[in-house]
């Protein structure tokens, strides 16, 4: 783990343990999403909060004007980072506590892989099967690759489950190639 994760970390958990004990993680939440939006839509706010050469009381009164009237740990929070000069820590610590919240909310993220693509009834069926298998609420993304013939490919975080055409035919193309192998081992050192 790199420093900048976790000097991320650190805010991250700290937000989300104030959001939680004050039953706010939804307001923090919807106001940092809107917060990176922002950010995503404009390179001047992105610029002007990585400009070293502003004075930190500078910038803070300014991301005080433009956050003014939304949520107060996500004002703080941001003052916070500016103020300690941890701004490059901003995004990671924006991901990490989506995935503190995610999993305090039991949500788990799918990515389903199909040759062609899946009619939503279908796909809606496969999210619920898929949520009871798991236990947890998911948010299923759909994913179109010709390349695995047919099948499907679901993928649970770092958990891939493969089940799809192109991996049966890699698993039999190897299974058909490792007898090949010892056997031509077993004949040259015979010779």
């Amino acid at each position: 783990m790199s420093d900048e994760t976790k000097i991320a970390r650190v805010y991250a958990e700290a937000l989300f343990q104030a959001a939680s004990e004050e039953n706010r993680l939804g307001p923090v939440r919807r106001d940092l999403d809107e917060f990176f939006k922002a950010l995503e839509e404009s390179p001047q706010l992105r610029t002007f909060l990585q400009n070293e050469d502003l004075p930190a009381p500078k910038k803070t009164e300014i991301l005080m004007q433009l956050t003014e009237g939304g949520e107060p740990l996500v004002r703080n929070f941001l003052r916070l980072i500016v103020d300690k000069d941890r701004e490059f820590v901003l995004e990671e610590a924006y991901r990490l506590l989506l995935d503190l919240i995610e999993e305090a909310e039991g949500i788990v993220h799918v990515e389903m892989t199909t040759a062609v693509p899946v009619p939503a009834k279908m796909a809606e069926e496969l999210r619920g099967q898929i949520e009871r298998a798991l236990k947890k609420k998911v948010e299923l993304a759909l994913t179109v690759d010709e390349s695995i013939l047919g099948g499907v490919r679901l993928r649970v975080g770092d958990r891939i489950a493969e089940a799809t055409v192109r991996h049966y035919l890699d698993q039999l193309r190897s299974r058909l190639l490792k007898p090949t192998a010892s056997m031509e081992v077993s004949v040259e050192s015979a010779s």
